[in-house]
């Protein structure tokens, strides 16, 4: 599937995002969604695959933590789970965070010509920094980097050093419509290639707060595409959605679900997760 057609499916979901919030109930004053009681549904990074533009509060801890179930059908069928999905966030200063990615365990198990197969192990650790440079009444502007260290099980690891750097900018609709686009740089392992691959990463979310029924409670979908910049295979597109509930202003809940958008290959992929966010 093209960018343009992923682009189309996520105007779909943005024009159902704004139908179902009331006009009329939509306060006409955004406020700074990195700070209130409820801010914690923005700063986290999980469940979206895109990074929020906020960063943690000066020597606040953030943790993030879940489950994902992956199933692939097509002339491959398998699945992969995936756990916790440990992400530690540390306010260094003011608009400063360090991250700290501990390594996953992965269950995968494939099935074909009538056989069952099963390889499990520990994947790569990772390191991070965000820097938040504003975020006002309406834009918020971000960057954030990290590097994956080759530490994982045979099989799961990146068998070299990986790197990420993302541009993240934010836009505020109203209080409770938010837009966020992030421009990502990937050099990452595929073991399509077995080696490294270099990817641009163009994600959107749209976010909505139903402020109308409780601030506790926000919805979101999100287009993510990856653009193989280095062996011309074309463009790997993803869209997924989710909800996220707080329980407590530093205690949050989330599920989410996403598919594959691409026809770069006859195989599909599917995904289910759920998680929670703490702050200390």
């Amino acid at each position: 599937m093209t960018l343009r057609k992923s682009a189309v499916v996520l105007s779909m979901l943005l024009l159902c995002v704004l139908w179902v919030t009331p006009a009329q109930s939509r306060p006409s004053s955004p406020v700074d969604s990195c700070a209130g009681p409820s801010a914690l549904l923005t700063v986290l990074d999980r469940p979206t695959i895109s990074d929020s533009v906020c960063s943690v509060k000066k020597n606040n801890v953030l943790a993030e933590l879940g489950y994902d179930y992956q199933v692939e059908t097509g002339t491959h069928f398998g699945t992969l789970q995936t756990l916790p999905q440990l992400e530690l966030r540390y306010g260094a200063g003011d608009n400063v965070e360090l991250k700290l990615f501990p390594p996953n365990y992965l269950l995968q198990s494939t099935f074909a010509a009538g056989k069952t197969g099963s390889l499990d192990g520990f994947g790569d650790a990772g390191l991070g920094m965000k820097y938040e440079f504003r975020y006002g009444e309406r834009w918020g502007i971000a960057t954030d980097t990290a590097i994956t260290i080759p530490s994982g099980s045979k099989g799961f690891t990146g068998k070299g050093t990986g790197v990420i750097l993302n541009g993240i900018v934010a836009y505020n609709l109203n209080a409770d419509i938010g837009i966020g686009f992030q421009l990502g740089v990937y050099r990452l392992f595929n073991p399509a290639y077995a080696g490294q691959e270099t990817t641009v990463n163009p994600i959107i979310v749209v976010s909505d707060q139903l402020n109308e029924i409780t601030e506790n409670l926000q919805l979101y979908a999100e287009c993510y595409n990856a653009i193989d910049v280095q062996h011309n295979t074309g463009i790997a597109s993803y869209i997924d959605s989710g909800v996220q509930y707080l329980l407590l202003p530093n205690v949050e809940v989330d599920f989410e679900a996403g598919h594959n958008l691409s026809d770069l290959s006859s195989d599909a992929v599917t995904y289910i997760g759920f998680g929670t966010g703490l702050e200390f």
